[in-house]
C-alpha cells in the first residue's frame, strides 16, 4: 500500500534538491529509484504502526496519512546524506510524524476509518498487552510502563 506518491514528493521538494538528495553521481537528474526506495520504507514503517489497529490495506488513505508519509519520505531522503545536516524543519516534521504514528497506534489519534477486529480481540493483539502462555515475571505491566515515552 502506498501512502503517498512520487508526485506528492516532487510537489514537496524542488527538483534541484531532489537531484542532490537522490543522485549519488552528483548529476542534476532525479533518481526516482531512490524515491521509490524511500516510499517503500515509509509504507512499511507506517503499516507497522497501523497493524493490529486497522485492517490493512486501508480501503481509503486518509489525508493525514498522506501528509505524514510525505514528511517521512522527505526526512528519509535527507537522511541518505550522512555528511550533510538535515534542516531543522525536516527534523521537526519527522519528530511530529513519529509522535502522531505512536498516537495512532495507541488509539489517541483517530484516522476516521474502521479499526480492525483484531484490536478488540486480546488474543490477536501484538503489543505489550498480549496474553502469553508463559508467565514472565520480569516484564510486568509496571516494567513495561517504564519504557513508554
Amino acid at each position: 500500500m502506498t501512502y503517498c506518491s512520487i508526485s506528492d514528493i516532487t510537489a514537496a521538494i524542488s527538483n534541484s534538491d531532489l537531484a542532490q538528495l537522490t543522485n549519488d553521481s552528483g548529476g542534476d537528474t532525479v533518481d526516482s529509484s531512490r524515491i521509490i526506495d524511500a516510499l517503500n520504507y515509509v509504507d512499511n514503517i507506517i503499516d507497522g504502526y497501523l497493524r493490529g489497529r486497522y485492517d490493512l490495506p486501508l480501503a481509503v488513505i486518509p489525508d493525514e496519512l498522506k501528509y505524514l508519509a510525505v514528511d517521512f519520505v522527505v526526512y528519509k531522503l535527507y537522511s541518505r546524506r550522512m555528511f550533510s545536516e538535515i534542516p531543522d524543519s525536516v527534523n521537526k516534521s519527522y519528530q511530529n510524524v513519529i509522535k502522531i504514528l505512536e498516537q495512532i497506534q495507541k488509539g489517541t489519534f483517530n484516522l476516521g476509518v474502521e479499526t480492525s477486529e483484531a484490536f478488540g480481540n486480546p488474543a490477536l493483539k501484538t503489543n505489550k498487552d498480549s496474553t502469553s502462555s508463559s508467565v514472565n515475571k520480569f516484564y510486568t505491566s509496571e516494567k513495561w510502563d517504564e519504557y513508554d515515552l
